[in-house]
């Protein structure tokens, strides 16, 4: 894909577009009237934020809808290999808030060992939960930038 192209209020916008702002000011914070991506045919749905200016951003779910050369696509999470850690190791509990859990330290220091302790009997059976290598780490960030 050479541009993105969206559909706003029935008009279209290249994402370079000097008029895309005041257009996406015009539907910001309504849900009856959603700009669509024009990457495949029909369009697909995208809603608008704003952080300092307006953005638009994929709907929760769709980004495999869209278009592979798409900025805004993102292969399902089976297809990416993420759908075994969301929900365990990859959790998003804010819209765009991702918190990743890791089978490594994010920081070492030099010189602190852990403390030996007895040996200790679990009475219990624990079910170690899923975490982050540091290489799918670097895949995530990499997607997410």
């Amino acid at each position: 894909m050479d541009i993105q192209r969206f559909s706003i209020k029935g008009n279209v916008f290249n994402a370079d577009d000097p008029y895309l702002q005041d257009a996406l000011a015009q539907v910001y914070g309504t849900s009856s009237e959603r700009p669509c991506c024009l990457c495949v045919p029909g369009g697909v749905e995208m809603y608008v934020a704003h952080h300092r200016r307006f953005v638009l951003k994929r709907m929760p779910d769709t980004g495999s809808l869209l278009h592979p050369g798409c900025l805004s696509y993102e292969p399902e999470l089976q297809q990416s290999g993420l759908g075994e850690l969301v929900g365990e190791a990859v959790l998003e509990s804010e819209l765009g808030i991702v918190e990743l859990r890791v089978d490594f330290p994010w920081m070492r220091s030099v010189g602190k060992g852990v403390p030996r302790g007895e040996p200790q009997h679990a009475s219990d059976v624990a079910v170690p939960s899923r975490r982050n290598s540091i290489l799918l780490t670097g895949h995530f960030g990499a997607a997410y930038k």
